[in-house]
């Protein structure tokens, strides 16, 4: 059944994050830059380089109608996919090229997100595509 990515969202404060969403992003920020900060660092707006504000996406990938993946895309050209309500990255966006150890599911993520690129091309998933 193919993916879908729906439910895109442009978080400019921690207070539009649930607790999940902040650890994942905690996550998602040290897998791109090696940095352990918080949520809240990570969405301030001191203008600072390892701040994500205004350049951070979350999507809902969907199997059959049902979450199986949380997708966060960042700074453009860098995002980090997660298992379903958890902190567990499954894949990865570096420079623009989606990576992921499991052949099958990276085609599946592929196709999922040309689709949406296609509806949704003002997005940063749509860099992807």
């Amino acid at each position: 059944m193919p993916l879908k990515f729906v439910n895109p969202r442009t978080p400019e404060s921690v207070g539009e994050l649930t607790a999940r969403q902040k650890e994942q992003l905690v996550v998602a920020g040290e897998l791109y830059d090696g940095e352990h900060l918080s949520a809240e660092e990570r969405l301030s707006n001191g203008g600072q380089e390892t701040s994500f504000l205004g350049l951070v996406e979350v999507w809902d990938v969907m199997e059959g109608g049902v979450l199986v993946y949380e997708a966060w895309f960042t700074m453009v050209d860098s995002g980090t996919f997660f298992r379903a309500g958890t902190t567990e990255a499954i894949a990865e966006v570096i420079q623009f090229g989606l990576e992921c150890n499991d052949e099958e599911l990276l085609e599946e993520l592929m196709l999922g997100i040309e689709a949406a690129a296609a509806d949704h091309p003002d997005t940063l998933l749509a860099g992807l595509a």
